[in-house]
């Protein structure tokens, strides 16, 4: 629109004559056109544009019209499709990229394996210069993912593409269904990369608002000390404990909770030789000791008594270092950068824009680093981690109403609905229309279905058996 030269006019073609490279001169992208095969005079010179695309509209209005034999429809793919999203589901789900993120943080240096491995993905200096070490690190670990999908995605894209089309046609040709398959997949690769680069692009920007040199940016992630974990849990101020004895005390008898206080500081931890361990110990009694206390529909201990359960098989927490939040310098937009549709809209005159940028916003962006439609990638960054990676609230067991609610339930069902998410969709947020609460900015993170991410294994066989087979103490109005 603003800087085309005639190049911008070369059509795609399924069988072209020419392809594209992107290469680095002096800081700057540029795109060269070169030949494939030899081009015959008066032929249109044509390359396969082989990228993908994230809206369906403009999937739908892309029908190729090059006529060649091996022509696949059309000049875009859909990123949405399943086959195009399945190994990156399976394989780098919300726990996989914080995985990668803090093993990142805590090395917060670069290896020389890392910069072959970015060389070789066509990421070199001019996109990489002036980040911090963490982050080129983080990338890396990122390659290392684009080049594992490339491998894996022709065959789930040709398993797809075999079974959508057996539907309509009964020949269809598998040597053709491959090549056309190898074609999808390298246009995935190439739009991770891009996405990548787009994602570098956008935080380095952030960085310079917010520190001046990017290089400055400490690693947003930083894991807790054992005695930091202690502190989160069972005697720092708003503590889990702490948290537990103030939601208490207005629904049970003020000796009990005096009683109660008195032996959590008797089974404090700290000092022990083997500090977590210890603390898992006590959690546990603590689950014990709520578990014996009456239930009513408004103090729900025995949901509260889960809770802890599960923070005891929780070894691995995390806090978030958050950056300042600023808003962007004015930018001025015509309805011809958007199109002539939004014409109507905006009227004729130049329209000033700013964007707010939160103090999550690096991290949102670079673990939502595959997508670019996404404004705000913190605020959905932090609806998804909603028990998957953050645990719920205890309040959240304890309520102020004075009428029942279906919200309050907490039955056989409702648990068993939940151990079943963490073991089969771990990576996924929880409901939101079950009892548990989140907060809204919790600052730490860790569960136990990030444990066994980060230890390539199972669910503590433990955390889920004890939650299986504890005897039901309690059951309200709207549990059945």
């Amino acid at each position: 629109m603003h800087k085309a030269n005639y190049a911008s006019r070369i059509c795609h073609s399924c069988r072209p004559n020419c392809e594209a490279k992107v290469t680095a001169v002096d800081g700057h992208y540029q795109i060269g056109i070169y030949s494939v095969r030899p081009i015959e005079y008066g032929e249109e010179i044509t390359f396969d544009y082989n990228s993908v695309t994230e809206s369906k509209e403009e999937y739908e209005a892309s029908v190729c019209l090059c006529g060649s034999q091996v022509c696949r429809g059309s000049y875009l793919n859909l990123t949405g499709e399943g086959a195009f999203q399945k190994v990156l589901k399976e394989w780098h789900g919300l726990l996989d990229r914080h995985k990668l993120m803090l093993e990142a943080c805590i090395l917060n240096s670069v290896s020389e394996e890392d910069y072959l491995e970015l060389g070789r993905a066509g990421l070199g200096s001019c996109l990489l210069g002036g980040l911090p070490d963490w982050v080129i690190a983080y990338t890396a670990r990122l390659v290392r993912f684009i080049n594992f999908e490339r491998t894996k995605l022709p065959e789930e894209i040709l398993k797809h593409n075999m079974e959508e089309k057996r539907k309509y046609f009964s020949d269809v040709h598998l040597d053709v269904e491959k090549s056309d398959a190898e074609v999808q997949a390298e246009g995935v690769y190439n739009q991770r990369l891009q996405n990548l680069a787009v994602t570098l692009d956008k935080v380095r920007y952030v960085m310079r608002r917010m520190f001046g040199d990017p290089k400055n940016a400490p690693p947003p992630l930083e894991r807790l000390t054992p005695e930091e974990t202690v502190s989160l849990l069972w005697n720092g101020d708003g503590s889990l404990v702490e948290e537990l004895l103030q939601c208490l005390s207005p629904h049970v008898e003020e000796g009990i909770v005096d009683e109660l206080r008195y032996k959590i500081r008797a089974h404090d931890p700290s000092g022990s030789a083997d500090v977590l361990e210890e603390l898992q110990r006590s959690l546990l009694w603590l689950r014990d000791e709520i578990r014996d206390l009456p239930c009513t529909y408004k103090c729900r201990n025995d949901a509260a008594a889960d809770l802890i359960h599960i923070y005891a098989y929780t070894k691995c927490f995390f806090k978030v270092r958050e950056y300042k939040s600023f808003v962007s310098s004015p930018v001025h937009i015509s309805p011809l950068d958007l199109g002539a549709k939004y014409a109507e809209k905006l009227g004729d005159s130049m329209k000033e824009y700013r964007k707010s940028y939160g103090e999550n916003y690096c991290l949102g962006q670079l673990i939502y680093w595959y997508e670019q439609t996404n404004t705000d990638p913190d605020v959905t960054l932090l609806k998804a981690t909603r028990g998957c990676l953050s645990l719920p609230d205890v309040a959240s067991f304890y309520a102020k109403a004075q009428k029942p609610s279906k919200h309050r339930v907490y039955g056989p069902k409702t648990v068993k609905t939940m151990v079943s998410q963490m073991l089969k969709q771990p990576q996924k947020p929880w409901a939101k229309d079950k009892i548990w609460m989140f907060k809204s900015n919790p600052g730490v993170f860790g569960s136990p279905m990030f444990d066994a991410v980060l230890n390539d294994a199972s669910l503590d066989r433990e955390l889920l058996q004890w939650l299986r087979s504890r005897r039901h103490v309690f059951q309200a109005t709207w549990d059945s």
